[in-house]
């Protein structure tokens, strides 16, 4: 079998309510607790969060609180640009104005969960060949700096007429492997996975825009890194 698509997709989203560009292998009913591999450093929860209001969301910034807290490879994200401060309420892992910020080297940033590498670039609207620029810097660290997973934090919307979207990006990427939708209005409601420019999969995903709204990515690995089974979740 294909060692690109040979990964496991279950999750609590019905088979027929995701939308997929392209059907992935095979549909599981989630089993919460359940770590087919029995190793935690060879798991990732990517949590991603949209127009949180960081005043009134005590809930949902319970909920993410507690999620970090049982996930010791937890990776918190942050994929749209609003005023709203929320950094004392919510310590992000990244965040979409990082590829400007002294931290960061260049436009990225790698965090290191466990056994896995993750590597995180962003792509704003406006920017020239950003398509070109986002694949150069996810085959840098794909290649070069030996990441496992690359996650591309994206306002570019998630399809658009006239420019860059996410859907093209995923298509003509090579070393993507998630694209996050910052976009407050031009997202998709539901998990999208996308066939890349080699015929691999790259999940799209994004938070609701209200207040509320909060996403979870879970990614099992194996021994070598590969990416074995991923379940979503979208609050």
């Amino acid at each position: 079998m294909n060692n690109r698509r040979d990964f496991l997709v279950k999750g609590s989203l019905a088979a027929t309510a995701m939308f997929v560009l392209k059907p992935m292998e095979t549909f599981a009913a989630e089993v919460p607790g359940f770590d087919l591999f029995g190793h935690t450093d060879n798991k990732l929860v990517f949590l991603h969060t949209n127009q949180l209001n960081a005043y009134g969301d005590y809930q949902v910034v319970q909920k993410i609180k507690t999620i970090k807290n049982e996930n010791t490879n937890s990776i918190l994200l942050k994929a749209c640009s609003n005023n709203v401060d929320d950094k004392d309420l919510l310590h992000y892992d990244a965040t979409i104005a990082d590829s400007t910020a002294a931290t960061i080297n260049g436009d990225y940033k790698i965090l290191q969960k466990g056994n896995i590498k993750t590597g995180i670039i962003s792509a704003l609207p406006g920017e020239n060949n950003v398509i070109e620029k986002v694949n150069c810097f996810a085959a840098y660290l794909k290649k070069q700096k030996k990441c496992d997973i690359v996650v591309c934090l994206s306002q570019l919307g998630y399809k658009n007429n006239t420019a860059a979207d996410d859907i093209t990006l995923a298509e003509q990427s090579t070393h993507i492997d998630i694209i996050i939708g910052g976009h407050a209005e031009n997202y998709h409601a539901l998990p999208v996975i996308a066939l890349n420019n080699q015929q691999a999969e790259v999940i799209i995903h994004a938070a609701g825009d209200n207040s509320f709204g909060y996403g979870k990515i879970d990614m099992d690995f194996d021994a070598k890194g590969r990416k074995k089974q991923v379940s979503f979740a979208a609050c």
